[in-house]
């Protein structure tokens, strides 16, 4: 078992072993359906893991309230559980011991794994009742919640990735903003005028941690060229395609040539320069306007540079799962997930955690436009899901598959590792990771 392999492998095995028994190449939710309209015969009470802490966790916290109001036959008990990143790791354990939430939340790229489990409920027919509006939901959001045809999770958060630039340093620079039909071209030369080593300003940044901090910025760039990003049928990784080659290089030259781009394993540093205005133009999410907004930065958004005109971005899903806790149980969880995805509480979220609404029927509340008209760059994030096309692969060994990829992308950009060498390790690893999963 390769080292990139082992978390991964450990906990699907974790989680087959604790649903008894199966193979890794089981179906996805073998296990119960949820009925649409389905309510508790008698007074139930569920717990969510909601992964969340402070604003957020006071959020949500306060839509039970309004939801248990709304229906005193079902008390909701809202939990931290874990955070996010930590959430797959606890389940996988819980899981192997009868005891655990009747809703929790996991990333993404996390559902196919835990989807593995019996124990996860099935919501197909409840999303295709019309009542639900999936239609409703970005594209991107309806195929990470869906692993082998079945949909088995419902959209808790959703985001993309934009340019976020640096009005005062670009002023300064006496550089135009940038225009939406920008290509990576364009970014690298940007970031190279808006770079000054004596004042340490510089023109962009990339994160050098490894993980998939670094990897969901790098898909977007292979999606734009035509390039995949595993095999069809998911045995090998593409690395070695021209369209690797090419990002990597981009990145490498803005790194080590230009002396642009600003490298460092921690994701809060380069948002507090770019906050202090010593860093020019960041790719990153809706997550850090409210960083930006807190320090009075002035800033403005726009979508990807492109390679070849396709300007495709990058979603970043998030999902909520339903455990089997018996029929009541589970009736009772699908009617408060129901009721939370509804445009009304989705605005209510959305806007309180600075997030972008989970389907467009939000976009049409109070709430929304009262926060568009107050920070148009919302609306310029919101507009950006037209940009997602692509999910990021939907394997059982995503964390390890990123992660092979991600430690030579640091590689090439502390001057470790030459572009070539980088990708062939990468595939190399990437691949171990798939054959020990199989």
């Amino acid at each position: 078992m390769s080292k990139f392999a082992s978390a991964a492998a450990v906990g699907l095995a974790l989680l087959v072993a604790g649903c008894g028994g199966g193979s890794s190449d089981a179906p996805a939710t073998q296990g119960r359906k949820a009925t649409p309209g389905a309510t508790p015969s008698t007074k139930t009470a569920i717990t969510i893991w909601h992964a969340n802490v402070d604003t957020a966790a006071k959020t949500i916290r306060q839509i039970a309230d309004k939801f248990e109001a709304a229906n005193p036959d079902i008390t909701v008990k809202t939990e931290q559980g874990a955070l996010g990143d930590q959430m797959l790791t606890k389940l996988t354990t819980v899981l192997s011991t009868g005891k655990y939430p009747d809703i929790a939340y996991v990333f993404g790229t996390d559902t196919p794994a835990l989807a593995r489990s019996p124990k996860v409920v099935e919501l197909t027919d409840v999303v295709n009742d019309a009542p639900f509006g999936w239609s409703d939901f970005y594209e991107a959001e309806r195929e990470v919640a869906t692993v082998n045809g079945r949909v088995v999770a419902i959209p808790a958060l959703v985001d993309n990735l934009a340019v976020v630039y640096n009005k005062t340093l670009f002023k300064a620079a006496g550089i135009p903003a940038p225009s939406p039909d920008w290509s990576w071209d364009d970014f690298r030369a940007t970031a190279k005028k808006l770079t000054d080593p004596s004042k340490k300003i510089f023109g962009t940044a990339y994160p050098i941690s490894g993980d998939e901090d670094a990897v969901w910025r790098f898909w977007p760039m292979i999606w734009q060229q035509g390039g995949k990003d595993i095999s069809d049928d998911g045995t090998t990784a593409p690395f070695d395609g021209p369209e690797y080659k090419t990002a990597l290089e981009l990145l490498r030259a803005m790194a080590l040539d230009d002396k642009s781009m600003y490298t460092d394993t921690s994701s809060d540093a380069p948002l507090q320069l770019f906050a202090n205005d010593k860093i020019g133009m960041m790719v990153t999410g809706p997550f850090a306007l409210s960083t930006f907004d807190e320090t009075k930065t002035d800033y403005g958004v726009v979508q990807l540079p492109a390679f070849g005109g396709d300007h495709q971005t990058v979603s970043g899903p998030d999902n909520w799962i339903v455990l089997d806790n018996g029929d009541d149980r589970v009736a009772a969880a699908v009617k408060f997930l129901t009721y939370l995805a509804a445009p009304e509480q989705d605005a209510v979220w959305s806007v309180s955690l600075g997030n972008m609404p989970i389907r467009n029927g939000t976009q049409l509340t109070p709430e929304w436009k009262k926060a568009a008209a107050t920070n148009p760059t919302f609306q310029t994030f919101a507009d950006n899901f037209k940009n997602t096309k692509k999910k990021r692969p939907q394997t059982i060994v995503y964390p390890a598959y990123s992660l092979a990829l991600g430690e030579q992308i640091v590689s090439v950009l502390t001057g470790q590792s030459s572009v070539d060498a980088a990708l062939k390790a990468a595939k190399t690893n990437a691949e171990a990771a798939l054959a020990d999963a199989g």
